[in-house]
């Protein structure tokens, strides 16, 4: 298998900083940027229709060493509500965060911050994770997954799996399997992000190299890359994941040259045709929206 891809069009974003997530709802797009001080919401054209601060900070960009690094987001539903769930990547205390905002009409007085609970950051880091840096997350039917990004010291991607609103719960479900890739890329490539395609059940993740040692400092930008995982509910129990293909988007695209891809999401589908919305931060302060056409052939 193999995936194809179309640049429909590309727009930077030169006041929004590090563009980390990106989630599609009711029209709508939700782009959280991991120092951004706020939430931007825009319509499909890529026009802001608002922006939604985050409560106690101001700015354009949060400090490196006072972010709550916002890197991953999914759609969750929790108590017959729709919430905007954003995670902190774990990686120190002031990381260890989730956000929740209500949808479609959350603002800043209705968003919750939750601290994950110590027993479950504990449980990770002695269930094979060496370093904490979650990076992406969407949910499988009943299952959260959350993707733990590797690094050159530690060149192993991880999903953990657990339940939705695990937070709530006193001791939560929770397992880590390896997630490996099919065929090894010249630099070692971290998972950046997940996107759970219901109607297909199919897994997109995305991935990209950069030169770092560690969970903490960033690098120099290297390719970004989109996989894929065919029948990912049935494929849950396996004691490792890997993703059917990997389609390089540099190669298949020069406008993605320099760009670490941090987010994707889905807003439409037509036969086996997936438009998609990724984003890139360029670790200079701006970010990068891409609208795509993507499908995946048999050969």
């Amino acid at each position: 298998m193999k995936g194809v891809i179309t640049l429909i069009c590309t727009l930077l974003l030169p006041d929004f900083p590090s563009a980390s997530a990106v989630e599609f709802h009711d029209g709508r797009l939700y782009l959280i940027g991991d120092d951004a001080t706020c939430i931007q919401v825009l319509d499909k054209a890529y026009q802001v229709i608002k922006s939604i601060p985050i409560p106690g900070i101001s700015g354009k960009r949060i400090a490196k060493a006072e972010k709550a690094d916002y890197e991953a987001s999914a759609l969750i539903n929790l108590h017959g509500k729709t919430y905007l769930m954003a995670s902190g990547s774990l990686a120190t205390e002031k990381r260890r965060q989730l956000m929740l905002l209500p949808l479609p009409d959350g603002d800043s007085a209705t968003m919750q911050f939750i601290p994950y609970p110590p027993d479950f950051t504990t449980q990770l880091l002695n269930s094979g994770i060496n370093e904490l840096n979650i990076e992406g997350a969407a949910v499988v039917n009943n299952t959260l997954l959350l993707g733990n990004r590797g690094n050159n010291t530690w060149p192993q991607n991880q999903l953990v799996l657990t339940v939705p609103g695990f937070w709530e719960q006193a001791a939560p479900a929770v397992s880590v399997v390896p997630f490996t890739l099919l065929t090894p890329t010249p630099v070692f490539t971290g998972v950046s992000e997940l996107c759970y395609i219901a109607e297909k059940d199919l897994l997109l993740c995305t991935f990209s190299s950069e030169a770092t040692a560690n969970a903490y400092d960033d690098g120099a930008i290297g390719d970004s890359y989109i996989g894929w995982i065919r029948n990912i509910s049935r494929k849950l129990s396996q004691t490792t994941l890997t993703p059917d293909g990997m389609l390089n988007l540099t190669a298949a695209d020069p406008a993605f040259k320099g760009e670490k891809i941090e987010g994707i999401c889905l807003e439409s589908i037509q036969d086996n045709i997936l438009t998609l919305h990724l984003v890139s931060d360029n670790d200079a302060g701006a970010s990068r929206l891409f609208k795509v056409s993507f499908t995946i052939t048999a050969n």
